[in-house]
């Protein structure tokens, strides 16, 4: 059977044909979808693609906790630094109570001076044998709200004592000269109130003719204790 000139010609063409879509393919599969058919390479980018989101989802919530853990730690430093401030607030009130730490503010100052001799009187006062007056001043001060006292810039505490020494009062151990001059921090209407009023410490001072001056004051300073308070016997409680 001979093949006809023209068969053979369309056969060429059909061979020529295929070698070029046969190198295409190749092409395509190499620069294109690196060796994948289209369907392989959908799948791949579908599973990529899943695998990045699942990604991101995990470092969202990692991102999540963390903004959480700071906000845990935010939210702690600023209760610590409330609980701190609060702290030292009541530590700077009791070392004030205590007489530890030097205080100011508004109250009263009191003058206190034996009488100016007479040569006609056979009697004289003299606040040596009249302390217990003092006493009572200060009892009254306190009484009447005085947040602190001190007496020639003694600080008066709780274990300050008032008596008679020789010629001398002393006060936190200490002769003191006269004129006694007892300032008191607190309310000042209500501080001299207290003291001033009818049959008050100051009406009896003034009676057994004592130097008595009181006056208001917008600021009064008292100093702290110069002493140093220890405790032989007495014993914290443990809670």
């Amino acid at each position: 059977m001979k093949i006809g000139k023209d068969q053979l010609m369309i056969g060429l063409i059909c061979i020529v044909l295929g070698i070029f879509v046969a190198i295409q393919f190749k092409t395509v599969q190499k620069n294109v979808l690196q060796g994948l058919s289209p369907i392989q390479k959908s799948t791949q980018l579908v599973t990529e693609l899943t695998k990045l989101k699942n990604e991101r989802d995990l470092l969202q919530s990692e991102v999540d906790t963390l903004e959480a853990r700071l906000r845990e730690i935010e939210e702690t430093e600023s209760k610590g630094s409330v609980l701190i401030k609060n702290l030292n607030e009541d530590l700077n009130k009791y070392k004030a109570l205590s007489g530890l730490v030097d205080v100011a503010g508004q109250g009263i100052e009191i003058l206190i001076d034996n009488p100016q001799r007479s040569i006609d009187s056979a009697y004289e006062s003299n606040l040596v044998y009249d302390y217990e007056l003092i006493l009572s001043m200060v009892n009254e001060l306190n009484a009447a709200g005085a947040e602190a006292l001190s007496i020639n810039d003694q600080r008066v505490l709780s274990t300050t004592e008032i008596r008679a020494a020789g010629e001398n009062i002393n006060v936190n151990k200490i002769p003191q000269n006269l004129p006694l001059v007892i300032r008191a921090i607190g309310n000042s209407v209500t501080l001299e109130n207290a003291i001033t009023n009818r049959m008050g410490i100051v009406s009896e001072l003034r009676d057994r003719k004592y130097v008595v001056e009181v006056k208001r004051m917008e600021k009064v300073t008292i100093s702290k204790y110069a002493g140093a308070v220890e405790f032989r016997y007495a014993n914290i409680v443990q809670q």
